[in-house]
């Protein structure tokens, strides 16, 4: 059983202020999740799908040491023809890798017959949503139509889905830009979307081909945003605890946001959002600490050595800017040779370097 424990944001200062956020998590027998009230609204945040960062492992280690992610977006699955589904393609969302923290898997690919051969496998394993990768911009995805490289094709997108909805067993949500080439594509994709049962629609306000560069077109989303008959989940620079606060009154009515580089950099900044507030004990040394080396040990049970120090040195180029000296952590980081050497240079660098979790800590990317 699962309890749950409703959270008016605005009372959280006197509702919290004789408790550590790790009592107010675990003061049960039972789990107990944390449903925060935004206005009378679940509020609620997500983790993002970063490809190669946010697998099991990093979600497990992360739920292990930090608290305020909901549930997270697995990274893409993506589609291939066979018979039969490989279970070590889809180890990642596996039932058992994701006890600690709710996940929904995410499918990249426009082949209908592989979209409902994997919901059905999925379906099995107990998997009532799943989320439609139409947002991620690398070229080499984009070209071959595959996420954001959807999007200015709204008919291929509507053939799709009037194949696969009917068929799938689960709620399908979608993961968006405004568009890949320009933002007008929105409005053709606006009008296919509005057809179909879709859970929601998360969007990143960027087009495809911006990459992660450039502005986010506020204005654009702003303007839109009242068109679309689902529930809108935003997504895009919210990279510490200011930037969400611009960010926010851009769109009152959503009440999930997902967020992901910026919780590498500040892994407290999910409970900054919800109490508000950085809290006194900002500078999180010995929990990051841990979490770090908890991180190093928990990748090294299903990775050989080398492949462990390589993957660390992958999640401080994240982990990094949430540090003043930004350029030089990385750079000693990246000549770490040994699974020794990783954990001794980590440890040091927590212990020594001044980080910056209480302020936005990652450039506009």
């Amino acid at each position: 059983m699962q309890a749950f424990l409703l959270i008016q944001k605005s009372k959280l200062s006197n509702a919290f202020s004789n408790y550590s956020i790790s009592q107010i998590f675990k003061s049960s027998n039972h789990p107990i999740k944390c449903l925060f009230l935004q206005k009378g609204i679940i509020f609620m945040i997500m983790l993002a799908p970063l490809h190669g960062f946010t697998d099991f492992i990093f979600r497990n280690v992360y739920s292990r040491h930090y608290e305020g992610i909901d549930y997270a977006i697995s990274p893409f699955i993506s589609l291939t023809a066979c018979d039969k589904i490989n279970p070590r393609k889809v180890k990642d969302v596996l039932p058992e890798n994701n006890a600690k923290m709710p996940v929904i898997p995410q499918i990249l690919g426009k082949e209908i017959d592989s979209f409902i051969q994997m919901a059905d496998f999925l379906n099995a394993w107990g998997y009532d949503k799943l989320n439609w990768n139409l947002g991620c911009p690398v070229k080499s995805i984009a070209h071959k139509k595959r996420g954001s490289g959807m999007l200015p094709y709204p008919e291929l997108l509507r053939s799709i889905l009037d194949a696969i909805i009917p068929a799938i067993g689960q709620q399908l949500s979608v993961k968006i830009r405004l568009g890949y080439y320009n933002t007008d594509e929105i409005y053709q994709l606006i009008a296919v979307f509005n057809d179909y049962p879709l859970d929601n629609i998360c969007i990143h306000p960027r087009i495809g081909i911006q990459m992660y560069e450039g502005n986010i077109h506020h204005d654009v989303l702003q303007s839109v945003i009242h068109e679309f008959k689902h529930e809108i989940v935003y997504n895009g620079d919210i990279t510490g605890l200011d930037s969400y606060k611009m960010i926010q009154p851009k769109y009152p009515g959503i009440s999930q946001w997902m967020i992901g580089r910026g919780i590498f950099s500040n892994p407290l900044l999910p409970m900054q959002i919800k109490l508000d507030r950085v809290e006194e004990n900002a500078n999180d040394t010995e929990r990051f600490r841990l979490f770090l080396n908890d991180l190093i040990q928990e990748l090294r049970f299903y990775k050989t050595e080398s492949q462990t120090v390589n993957k660390m040195k992958d999640l401080w180029r994240l982990f990094s800017y949430g540090f003043i000296a930004q350029a030089r952590v990385l750079d000693s980081i990246i000549h770490v040779q040994t699974l020794d050497e990783m954990k001794t240079l980590s440890n040091h660098i927590v212990e020594t370097e001044i980080r910056c979790i209480g302020n936005d800590a990652l450039p506009i990317v």
